[in-house]
């Protein structure tokens, strides 16, 4: 993923803010509702406020998203919860899970598969989807826009295919430093080139 805008984000500099999107259940890390904020850390006005305030002491907001999955709980996934165009099952991959893939390196179960487990199932966006890729791209340009951030944290990157994040980055418009979890620097470093 290539980095845009490259800003100095350092403890003194910036403020990370994380859950910018509505959360299952409370205060969890798992996507419900790309258009909503969640109220357990305040209201659009406030995030607003912070924003303004940073920017007026020459800070920086930084946003952390969750693209790659939404959350379900329970064996049945009932996708008319979420929010169109996430609220039918076409909007997700086929259910399996990366964590009972026979092989966890198989780049196309690393990223087609679910997270999590029967008891909490993370349903895995089908980004394949052009009516679910177009959703998920106005809704990053709409966040950032809206609260004025200049960063964004992703979370699950290498979850998603790799071509799927410049038009991402593109959207966003904004410094964008994203989580490839693995002890593996040379599959982690497919995802820093531009």
């Amino acid at each position: 993923m290539r980095l845009h805008k490259a800003k100095h984000f350092t403890g003194a500099h910036a403020i990370h803010v994380i859950l910018s999107v509505l959360a299952h259940r409370g205060i969890r890390y798992w996507t419900k509702n790309f258009d909503s904020l969640n109220t357990h850390f305040g209201t659009a006005d406030d995030l607003r406020a912070l924003s303004d305030t940073l920017h007026k002491r020459g800070m920086y907001l930084m946003l952390d998203v969750v693209v790659n999955h939404l959350a379900a709980f329970g064996p049945d996934v009932n996708f008319t919860g979420f929010s169109p165009p996430f609220n039918d099952a076409s909007s997700f991959h086929k259910r399996c899970f990366v964590a009972e893939s026979p092989d966890p390196s198989n780049q196309t179960a690393v990223e087609q598969c679910w997270l999590g487990d029967a008891k909490l199932p993370l349903p895995d966006l089908n980004t394949e989807n052009p009516v679910v890729v177009e959703k998920v791209l106005d809704s990053v340009h709409k966040l950032v826009q809206d609260y004025g951030a200049d960063g964004l944290r992703i979370d699950t990157v290498k979850h998603i295919r790799k071509d799927f994040w410049p038009d991402f980055v593109k959207s966003a418009g904004v410094f964008t430093l994203g989580e490839v979890l693995i002890n593996n620097t040379d599959y982690a470093a497919q995802y820093a080139g531009g």
